[in-house]
């Protein structure tokens, strides 16, 4: 659409809209009442909770279910800090939920406004981008950035919005942003992780969630039946592989199967998709040491921070599950 004139509250309600946004999380809050009327017309359902931080992991839950960006959104100041937690949750979950962080007027930063909290501080560390709107013509532009962050950096967004700049007037054109498609990892690292697969004479396959995140449990198949490897899933991703397949060996890490570890400590070659690999999802349990220290390891994520990050491989391949 064309640009149009609107107040702030209609353009970021409008990019709501624009990104397929049908639920908002939140407790009902003075700073933002203005949008929140607007939300019934907009299709938009409200769905209170008792608790800011269950605001917060229920659009992380419904973010991972659907692989779409969720919000949740809160009064100022103490909402905002009950978010904080939970968005950790959903930060290692890489999961896309845009944080509505309204703050104390914008004429009040600094002096001990209403509520006044240092609310881009808290966020830092568990969120892939965060910005500040510091100025209401510019609301519907820096939601779709926000957005944008989220579903292409696969991770939680702050959008902190001064409670005065949702009133006035601004001209805006209001559009979808997209998600950019991602290759595979570089050639030469697909052959040299091909010559370690040639060579394997026992591989097995950790299905993360970036396998489902990628929609790719049908290609960890045919690559599974392909090569005769068997799959453990990693810890809260059983979706990531068919648990009656015959390949199928159940989850590793905390409260998962025997078996998987078993079959996993036998490994002579490791294919990590989708994961990160990290302490919690190869915990040892049941008395079990079952990581396989001395077995080749192949890891593929998206997230150039997940490779590596946990343990050391022999073939990383940043790309497309």
């Amino acid at each position: 659409m064309s640009k149009q004139k609107m107040s702030p509250s209609e353009a970021l309600v409008e990019t709501l809209v624009a990104e397929r946004v049908k639920y908002a999380f939140g407790i009902v809050g003075s700073a933002y009442m203005d949008a929140l009327d607007l939300f019934p017309e907009a299709g938009i359902r409200f769905i209170p909770v008792a608790h800011e931080q269950a605001a917060t992991h229920a659009a992380d839950g419904l973010a991972r279910v659907t692989g779409k960006p969720q919000i949740c959104i809160g009064q100022n100041g103490p909402g905002a800090a009950n978010f904080v937690s939970a968005m950790v949750a959903a930060y290692w979950a890489h999961s896309p939920v845009v944080a509505i962080t309204p703050e104390t007027g914008s004429m009040g930063i600094g002096t001990g406004g209403f509520q006044e909290l240092d609310q881009m501080a808290m966020f830092e560390k568990q969120t892939v981008y965060q910005v500040r709107v510091n100025r209401p013509e510019r609301m519907a532009e820096l939601t779709r950035r926000a957005f944008y962050m989220a579903k292409n950096l696969n991770g939680p967004a702050q959008l902190n919005i001064p409670r005065d700049f949702f009133y006035g007037e601004c001209t805006d054109e209001i559009y979808e942003t997209p998600v950019i498609s991602r290759g595979a990892g570089s050639m030469k690292d697909l052959e040299a992780a091909a010559k370690l697969i040639v060579k394997a004479r026992y591989p097995v396959i950790v299905a993360g969630g970036g396998v489902s995140q990628a929609d790719a449990a049908r290609e960890v198949r045919s690559l599974a039946e392909y090569i005769t490897a068997q799959v453990v899933n990693s810890y809260l991703h059983n979706d990531t592989f068919p648990s009656g397949h015959e390949l199928s060996c159940g989850p590793i890490g905390y409260c998962g199967s025997k078996a998987a570890m078993r079959i996993i400590k036998k490994a002579d070659l490791v294919i990590a998709l989708g994961t990160r690999l990290g302490p919690f999802g190869t915990l040892p349990q049941y008395d079990m040491i079952y990581w396989p220290d001395k077995a080749k390891l192949i890891q593929c994520d998206t997230n150039i921070n997940a490779l590596g990050l946990s343990k050391k491989a022999d073939v990383y391949s940043c790309g497309d599950v």
